[in-house]
């Protein structure tokens, strides 16, 4: 999705032009039509969230904690629930882990999680 002309070096590439949530639902139904795959920008990823058109989030975390940037999502949003479907963590400490909508949010708590935990002897 761009307004300025862009060429395209790849198989089967097109241009969105207009409103992205528009023409990515234009995209889905058209008959046939199987993966789409975009790499984008976190406006883009926002924007079909909220639109419910992403059918898989594929994130790769870096073992850094950077102190700034932005997010994935805005404060005060509503919450997404996701499952995942895949994870693979690669011999740099990265992770490639994929996500699809979740029908409801899970109810564990970080309390639930703690006792999936190594825990360690007092010494």
């Amino acid at each position: 999705m761009s307004n300025q002309d862009l060429q395209f070096t790849w198989r089967n590439s097109e241009q969105l032009r207009g409103d992205l949530v528009e023409g990515v639902t234009a995209l889905k139904a058209e008959p046939g039509s199987t993966d789409i795959a975009m790499s984008g920008s976190i406006s883009v990823v926002r924007q079909l969230i909220a639109a419910g058109l992403l059918d898989e989030l594929h994130l790769l975390i870096h073992p850094i904690a950077v102190r700034k940037g932005e997010r994935l999502c805005d404060e005060g949003e509503s919450p997404v629930p996701l499952r995942l479907v895949s994870s693979q963590a690669f011999t740099t400490g990265v992770l490639y882990c994929v996500y699809a909508p979740a029908e409801t949010a899970g109810s564990a708590t970080y309390d639930d999680a703690k006792e999936h935990l190594p825990h360690s002897e007092p010494g």
